[in-house]
Order: C-alpha cells, then sequence, then structure tokens
C-alpha cells in the first residue's frame, strides 16, 4: 500500500516543520510494505515557509518518506493546493493534511489497517485531537462507534450519517481511484470547501470504515481562515456551497447539511454588522435557491445538531422571506444586546 500525504503550505512557517516531522515518524509503525509519499504544494506564501519545508526534506527522506515539492507560480488558496497535490499523487490512498496541524503516532498505521481489515472501502476516518493556542488539549471530537467500526453498504452508511464525518476531508484515508472515477475535485475561490467535497463525495460512498484511535491533530489557532471574524466572502461562500448542494440528488442528509449552513450563514448575518443592502440580497439568494424548503424537509436531523439559539434561528426557515428577516433581525439583537449586558456586568463585578 501507498499513501500519499497532500500539504498544501501558505503563510505556516510557524507550523509546517511539526506538520512535516509528524509525517516522518508514520513509517515507523507501517507494515513492511506500506509506502508513504508526502506531496508539498507551495501556494506561494510570502513569509519563509518554504525554506523550512526544505530544512526538515531529509528528515522525511532518511524516514523513507518519498518527498515532492509542487509550486504554484501564484497564490490561488488551499483548494488550488490540494487539487494540484491530488494530480501529483501516485499513492492508492490519498491523505489530505493542513500545514498547521499534525499526525498523531502510528495514524496512517492504524488507518491504513482498517482498510485492509474492512476490504478497501471508499474511505477510512479517524477521530480528533483538538488543542488550543495555550496547549491545552480539548475534549476529543470522537467519531469511532465501537458497535459499528465498519458501515458496510449504502444503507448504513446513510442512517449513520450522524456518526460520520462530512464536513472535514482532512483526517480520512480515501482511495485515491474513487476520487479519480467520480471526478472528485476541491472547487476553487471558496471557503468551506471540504463541506462541499465531502457532500459532493457523499451520492457515490457505499462503504466506510472508521478506527478507534486519535490519528489527527488539530490546532485551533487564532487567525486561521475558520477562527477569524465572518466576512462577506465567508457568507458568499456559505451561499455557493449552499446552489451546488441544490444540484445533488436530494435525502435527508443533503438537506440536513444545507440546513446547518443556512442556520450557520443566517446567524453570522445578523450578528455582525454588514451593510442592510447585503442582508436582504443574500436571504433573497438563499430563498430564491429553495434552501429553507429543503431544509425543513430534514428539520428532525437538523434540530438534533443545534444548540437552543440555533434552533430557534432554524425556524426563520418555516417564514416567508421579508418575515425571516424581521424575526431574525429582533432574535438576533435581542441576543446580541443580552450578550452586551452580560459582558458589562461581568465587567463591573471584576472591577
Amino acid at each position: 500500500m501507498k499513501i500519499s500525504v497532500i500539504i498544501p503550505v501558505y503563510q505556516v512557517a510557524p507550523y509546517i516543520e511539526r506538520c512535516l516531522r509528524s509525517v516522518a515518524v508514520q513509517t515507523a509503525d507501517l507494515a513492511p510494505d506500506d509506502r508513504v509519499e508526502c506531496i508539498v504544494v507551495d501556494d506561494r506564501g510570502t513569509d519563509d515557509s518554504m525554506r523550512r519545508v526544505e530544512a526538515v526534506a531529509g528528515e522525511l527522506e532518511r524516514a523513507g518518506v518519498e518527498f515532492h515539492i509542487v509550486s504554484h507560480i501564484r497564490n490561488r488558496g488551499q483548494a488550488a493546493a490540494r487539487n494540484t497535490g491530488t494530480a501529483a499523487a501516485t499513492g492508492e490512498w490519498i491523505f489530505y493534511l493542513d500545514g498547521d496541524d499534525e499526525l498523531e503516532p502510528g495514524a496512517l498505521a492504524a488507518l491504513s489497517v482498517a482498510a485492509v481489515e474492512a476490504d478497501c472501502p471508499d474511505w477510512v476516518q479517524g477521530n480528533y485531537r483538538q488543542v488550543e493556542a495555550s496547549g491545552r488539549v480539548r475534549e476529543d471530537a470522537l467519531y469511532f462507534d465501537p458497535s459499528r467500526p465498519v458501515y458496510a453498504d449504502r444503507e448504513a452508511m446513510v442512517a449513520g450519517f450522524g456518526r460520520l464525518n462530512f464536513i472535514n476531508t482532512h483526517n480520512k484515508l480515501i482511495r485515491s481511484d474513487f476520487i479519480r472515477k467520480y471526478g472528485l475535485t476541491f472547487c476553487e475561490g471558496i471557503i468551506y470547501e471540504d463541506v462541499l467535497w465531502c457532500m459532493e463525495a457523499y451520492p457515490y460512498v457505499t462503504r466506510i470504515a472508521t478506527v478507534a484511535a486519535v490519528t489527527y491533530r488539530h490546532h485551533l489557532r487564532d487567525g486561521s481562515t475558520m477562527r477569524s471574524d465572518m466576512t462577506e466572502s465567508k457568507l458568499d461562500s456559505v451561499l455557493r456551497v449552499e446552489l451546488r448542494l441544490a444540484e445533488l440528488p436530494q435525502d435527508v442528509n443533503v438537506g440536513r447539511i444545507a440546513g446547518l449552513l443556512a442556520v450557520f450563514g443566517m446567524k453570522h448575518l445578523y450578528l455582525t454588522r454588514f451593510p442592510h443592502a447585503y442582508r436582504r440580497q443574500w436571504m433573497a439568494d438563499l430563498w430564491a435557491a429553495g434552501v429553507p424548503r429543503r431544509a425543513r424537509r430534514s428539520a428532525g436531523a437538523v434540530r438534533e445538531e443545534l444548540l437552543p439559539l440555533s434552533r430557534l434561528v432554524f425556524e426563520a426557515c418555516y417564514l416567508p422571506r421579508l418575515l425571516a428577516r424581521g424575526y431574525l433581525w429582533m432574535l438576533l439583537t435581542l441576543y446580541a444586546g443580552f450578550l452586551s449586558f452580560r459582558e458589562r456586568r461581568t465587567t463591573h463585578h471584576e472591577a
């Protein structure tokens, strides 16, 4: 078995050496016939990430890792970098790893053993360890269900969707021929491309294996794309993902993701200061795409994944668009006021 680990590199200088060293130690636990290929995609950042990559290259090669650098001529974004890496990969299995994260020791061995034991599923997924910038480890995100380590057919996979990770593409050992057979690529120019990739793969997935081990260390750092402030670019990306979801064969799980994304977008639309005209147009586009209607069909599945405030936001999907705008403005203005009051009160008591 040959595993291609694909790492996009852009402005990750403080973290990339740690990431690459976590790949180098993987060979110690692999079966004798297993090999690792590490493909670093230089997405033309302005820091010294690539100098640090080259400094660690020798460690990877001494560990028996095939090491390759593929360079863009200009910055194109993470989605394009992953597509470039996928096109260059020669392994039977592909693993996407972000340059500011790292693999847990023995991760690839655990995933590859499960791939063999489960008779080559479409992918094998592991569990996450989330680490704050301070180094404090959060509670692990566990997808493994000991009563069902393998979702052996389409019916089991659809029924078990809530226990599976159709949000992230990293921390999955994915068959490269599955990716190529269905022409799966990351949509360039958007944020949340992981969700879209997973959901565009969803109609074709028939078999998934999971492992009990924690295989991926996800570092939660301030300033990363996912943890920075909400922007029009992010909300526009939500709409683009929603429009692509509308093109898929519809079932309860497609509606579920559409509903969760809609709640995420609506909540931030009114909790962040955006121009009135932008809010109005965004809501018009969401309703025109039929997202509320599709989300309502999966209401039970959507609500079970939402916290109380988000459940209230979801109720906007049952209203005509103009009423929904008024409802959201009132609900989230009151919520923002409550948060402000609580913060002032806390500050007063501390003083």
